[in-house]
């Protein structure tokens, strides 16, 4: 089941293009630092697209399949299915993951965008990593251990590196970086762990179908996103990039011993009431 603090905020805390830009980012942020991500709707294209991503992210981050103006179309491609790394161009079930875990600095936001949904199937996953660090730490700390060492993992191919699955970063902070395809390596270590690890992102998983015009935008360093296989012609635009410093994001994610600002705190409290 999910967490009291899933990584999907409330249905009517949905944000429009219009009040982005109309004095609503601020708000938006606080969800953003507080929860992970930020649900959206009334996307109505591509430009709609761009300019919510030009909103939150400065600046786009030109992805290896992205189109010129920096969006990547999510479709079936009929040519990739599976292929090592290219998993989201097919039609079968993803994994939870980060994108782009094999670089050395995968970009911290993510904006998912339904231009058309499936026949069947096709459901967004969500993992909140705050909540999987959080049953880690209280009924696992020797995976946690072994999962936050510098080495515990290599993601990628030739030109990938090793990196912890669970961060520790200064002031009480940690940074989430995780796939599960044959592209993610462990440590004998992190290895003997790694079935704890997995439950806690099962246990921790969440689902959401969006409809067309919706989007969410996730902190990539916080919150795992895949999906369940589908049947037809689902089709979604994605942005990758850095957050614009109006939204004030730290690095990391805080510990859930932390406890939030009084600020990101009263907005919690406010989503919590109308969920």
């Amino acid at each position: 089941m999910p967490s009291l603090h899933a990584a999907v905020p409330a249905a009517d805390d949905e944000f429009t293009p219009g009040a982005l830009g109309g004095g609503e980012l601020e708000r938006a942020a606080a969800v953003l630092r507080e929860r992970g991500s930020v649900r959206l709707g009334r996307l109505g294209g591509r430009g709609d697209v761009l300019g919510t991503a030009g909103q939150l992210m400065s600046p786009l981050w030109q992805h290896r399949d992205a189109d010129p103006d920096g969006l990547t179309v999510i479709r079936d491609t009929g040519r990739h299915e599976g292929r090592p790394g290219f998993a989201g161009l097919g039609r079968g079930d993803l994994a939870p993951h980060t994108e782009c875990a094999q670089l050395l600095h995968p970009p911290r936001l993510l904006l998912l965008a339904c231009a058309r949904t499936a026949d069947a199937g096709g459901e967004s996953l969500l993992v909140d990593g705050r909540a999987v660090l959080a049953e880690l730490a209280d009924s696992h700390p020797a995976a946690l251990e072994a999962l936050s060492a510098p080495r515990a993992a290599y993601f990628g191919g030739a030109d990938g590196h090793f990196a912890p699955v669970l961060e520790s970063l200064p002031h009480g902070r940690w940074r989430l970086r995780l796939r599960q395809d044959s592209l993610a390596r462990f440590s004998q270590e992190a290895d003997a762990h790694l079935p704890a690890l997995r439950r806690a992102v099962e246990r921790n998983t969440t689902r959401l179908l969006l409809a067309g015009g919706q989007g969410l935008v996730l902190d990539n360093h916080r919150v795992l996103h895949g999906r369940t296989s589908f049947v037809g012609e689902r089709l979604l635009l994605r942005a990758l990039g850095q957050p614009d410093p109006r939204l004030a994001l730290e690095p990391g994610f805080p510990a859930p011993w932390s406890r939030p600002s009084p600020a990101d705190a009263e907005v919690a409290e406010v989503a919590v009431g109308r969920g």
